[in-house]
């Protein structure tokens, strides 16, 4: 019987190099953090074995990397990465392996930005990124929340400069300022003080001290948005009215406009349709009272301009939605109560 041992021998030796282990990649440890601007040696001891030697490397993403094709390079990333490491031998056999290296979250904590806060108001200070895993001293204490919270709430009632010392192990210390300046709220009043009429009659009420205004309820008045508006509550009604400075700092007053019961009908003989929220339409009274009258309106030819039944106060000095200009135009009000109709002018005046 032949023996088959010479020739399993020579096939041995010539097939060896395809018998090694398969390759392997190693990126070293698979997680690591590091402080803002440290760096990170990538890769193990070895970085490859089994397959055959000579390896080569190949390190992505590049960025940060002093070299992308080393078995250990140095990384110094600027934020959180994941570096993916392909190994291939000399005959063509590759491996992967990856490392993630986070940045420590000290890099994005900070006191925030300077701001302001209204006289008895509060403002959270510290960044959104501040993380509850840092450390934190925030002086001086009086006035906050807390001293060692990631975001404490500030309530001074002077102009204050806040510090804070942000601390992670191992990295260097963040320390920030932040200047909380306190906004005096503004004086806010109204004119007059003291107001009283007849149902039927308008009242301008005149807000100072603020930089916008906000009237309510809106009920009855012209404009809830105007400093100057025209008020034709139907009852005695108090308007509350919030005035805001320029930086949005805001106080209250209110005003009550007593109103006394009346059937009288008012007559106004001008009114400036410009949009301005003041005497914007041709009002006229107590008129929903009198649901069955009738507004017809001429200009000096006597042409029909307007014409509307159950008026409500909407004429705006248009002539089916077309601007008329300025002049003085007659009219025919019919209460529709079988009173005498009332005949007089009206001015627009823009």
């Amino acid at each position: 019987m032949k023996s088959f041992l010479p020739l399993l021998t020579l096939l041995l030796l010539l097939t060896g190099s395809h018998l090694n282990a398969q390759v392997v990649a190693d990126a070293g440890v698979t997680y690591t953090m590091i402080c803002p601007g440290a760096n990170f040696t990538l890769g193990g001891t070895p970085t490859a074995t089994g397959g055959n030697a000579p390896y080569t490397y190949s390190w992505t993403p590049a960025t940060g990397l002093n070299s992308a094709t080393a078995a250990n390079p140095v990384a110094t990333p600027a934020g959180n990465t994941q570096y993916i490491l392909t190994v291939s031998d000399a005959d063509g056999n590759t491996d992967t392996d990856t490392i993630t290296i986070d940045i420590n979250p000290i890099a994005v904590a900070g006191g925030g930005n300077d701001t302001f806060v209204c006289t008895g108001g509060q403002v959270q200070l510290g960044l959104p990124t501040n993380d509850g895993s840092l450390s934190y001293a925030w002086s001086p204490a009086a006035s906050l929340s807390s001293t060692s919270d990631p975001r404490p709430v500030a309530t001074p009632t002077v102009t204050t400069t806040y510090s804070v010392t942000i601390t992670s192990t191992g990295c260097t210390p963040v320390v920030n300022t932040v200047l909380v300046t306190v906004q005096p709220i503004p004086v806010i009043t109204v004119s007059p003080t003291v107001i009283t009429i007849l149902e039927g009659q308008t009242a301008i009420l005149t807000a100072s001290g603020g930089s916008s205004y906000y009237w309510s309820p809106p009920d009855g008045l012209s404009n809830s948005f105007n400093a100057s508006v025209s008020a034709e509550p139907t009852d005695t009604t108090t308007y509350l009215l919030a005035g805001f400075d320029e930086v949005g700092c805001p106080n209250y007053t209110s005003v009550t406009v007593n109103v006394v019961p009346n059937r009288e009908i008012f007559l106004y003989n001008s009114f400036s349709p410009n949009n301005d929220g003041i005497n914007d339409f041709f009002y006229v009274g107590n008129i929903y009272k009198y649901p069955n009258c009738r507004l017809e309106v001429f200009d000096r030819t006597g042409q029909l301009v307007y014409s509307k039944g159950n008026y409500d106060n909407s004429w705006d000095g248009t002539n089916y939605g077309d601007r008329l200009p300025d002049a003085t135009y007659y009219y025919v009000l019919d209460l529709g109560d079988g009173s005498p109709k009332i005949y007089d002018s009206v001015t627009i005046v823009r």
